[in-house]
């Protein structure tokens, strides 16, 4: 006799148990009586808390693929929304550019800049236009928010730009809306003062800061800064302004090199 038959011997009163009780279950729960669908729903409940935990799992399974999706998209409109705000402000430099075209008889040489050098007191920048693009020496300088130097030396494709922050750099400027003209001069912290002012000049805080009539490479009236001191010497007949400039020379990446229309 092999295992199996003794095996079968030995259990088959159980075995038997085992098969009527699966088929008497098979049978009832294939009954589409109400009496079996109401047994069907109460046997469910009663017997709920068996598989309360793998829907807890499926669950949080389900929310952790949910998140992890999210997430990716959320990062994705962030670098699309980056994008968009980079692209903003390039269109707000270029509109104000465009003002200074229509005020004057201006042509514009966008530029780039390729070197700050290593000074933390930085006085001119290295920028990536030079002979072949039409630059000449003492072209003004100026980002989409005002002047911010000159062309000091050329090369056939790169120029060095000297900044309002150099220590040397001088420019006649006035301040409107009174047309007091004055010497501007660096200071520190992206603020000038405005010297040999008349003391009766009648000048306010915010009071705009163009360049004058009486600057030899810069046309006038292109915009530099604005008036945030006013100061006077009590053994001069002059007063002191202090101004800030619009452009922020730490952060200045793209520029433009200001021509007439008859240098080109």
């Amino acid at each position: 006799m092999s295992r199996l038959q003794i095996i079968f011997k030995d259990y088959q009163d159980k075995i038997s148990l085992v098969l009527c009780i699966v088929t008497s279950f098979f049978l009832i729960f294939n009954n589409d009586s109400d009496v079996i669908k109401q047994s069907k729903v109460n046997s469910l409940n009663t017997f709920s808390f068996l598989y309360a935990p793998f829907n807890w799992l499926d669950n949080q399974l389900f929310l952790t693929k949910k998140l992890e999706v999210l997430s990716s998209e959320n990062l994705k409109l962030n670098l699309e929304n980056q994008v968009l705000k980079v692209h903003e402000n390039e269109n707000i430099r270029y509109r104000e550019f465009l003002n200074f075209k229509k005020r004057d008889n201006f042509s514009f040489i966008g530029a780039d800049v390729i070197s700050k050098g290593v000074s933390s007191n930085m006085s001119s920048i290295m920028i990536n236009r030079g002979i072949k693009d039409g630059i000449q020496i003492n072209d003004p300088v100026l980002t989409s928010r005002g002047v911010i130097g000159k062309i000091t030396s050329i090369s056939t494709n790169s120029a060095e730009v000297q900044l309002i922050s150099d220590v040397n750099f001088r420019l006649s400027v006035k301040i409107v809306p009174d047309d007091v003209e004055g010497i501007l001069r660096w200071i520190g912290d992206n603020n000038c003062e405005i010297v040999e002012l008349k003391k009766i000049s009648d000048i306010k805080i915010g009071d705009v800061v163009l360049t004058s009539n009486l600057s030899i490479y810069f046309p006038p009236n292109l915009p530099i800064g604005e008036v945030i001191g006013i100061y006077e010497k009590s053994d001069s007949s002059n007063k002191v302004v202090r101004m800030k400039l619009y452009s922020d020379l730490s952060t200045i990446n793209q520029l433009f090199v200001v021509q007439k229309e008859s240098n080109l």
